[in-house]
């Protein structure tokens, strides 16, 4: 072998390793019949809301937000909302909204700094009306929507049937964004999830 086919052949297992560093990218998922009807405040914690502790098991929930090269995305508004314990929405047409956890904001957001880095105090999600448990994510840059998609957990994906996730609006058939809790100390927990942008 010369050493211009050697040179060439180097260039292209490089380029190839390269390639093979890009993450995939978080696949989208329905975004569901109760976003907020309300601007959702830049509140991180969603957990003591009107002057008490939500009921329920205590999620921190941190990550990135990085691009498929794994550089992390500032500036990027991350939102979050889900159902109380009792699997209700503070939302007006949920079901139940009236009896809604008080103490449960049901929805918050953050923005990334420079490290992409978010974290969130809510609860770990429960199943409600055949839905497996699932906490719900938008992203924007801007005014831009980056992403719509829901947080499953680990080994309770396909509950729900024809309902559940995997035959929701995933994009492409892709698969879903999965956490895995851990405890951390009594009624606290701790899961982390790196969502990967265009």
């Amino acid at each position: 072998m010369n050493r211009r086919r050697f040179l060439l052949l180097s260039l292209l297992v490089m380029l190839s390793q390269r390639g093979m560093a890009f993450f995939k990218v978080s696949p989208s998922d329905q975004e569901g019949p109760f976003y907020p009807v309300v601007p959702i405040p830049l509140d991180a914690d969603l957990v003591h809301h009107a002057n008490g502790a939500a009921r329920g098991r205590h999620l921190e929930l941190k990550g990135r937000v990085i691009n498929q090269q794994q550089q992390p995305q500032s500036a990027v508004r991350v939102e979050i909302w889900q159902c109380d314990t009792s699997g209700r929405y503070r939302h007006p047409w949920a079901p139940g909204s009236d009896r809604v956890d008080p103490h449960f904001a049901g929805f918050g957001s953050v923005n990334t700094g420079s490290d992409g880095a978010y974290r969130f105090k809510t609860l770990i999600p429960v199943p409600y009306g055949g839905r497996p448990p699932h906490i719900h994510v938008k992203l924007f840059y801007a005014n831009r929507e980056l992403l719509t998609s829901q947080l499953y957990l680990k080994g309770q994906v396909g509950q729900g049937g024809s309902r559940g996730a995997r035959s929701g609006g995933l994009s492409g058939g892709s698969e879903p964004m999965v956490i895995d809790p851990r405890s951390v100390g009594e009624n606290q927990w701790r899961a982390d999830f790196d969502v990967v942008i265009a």
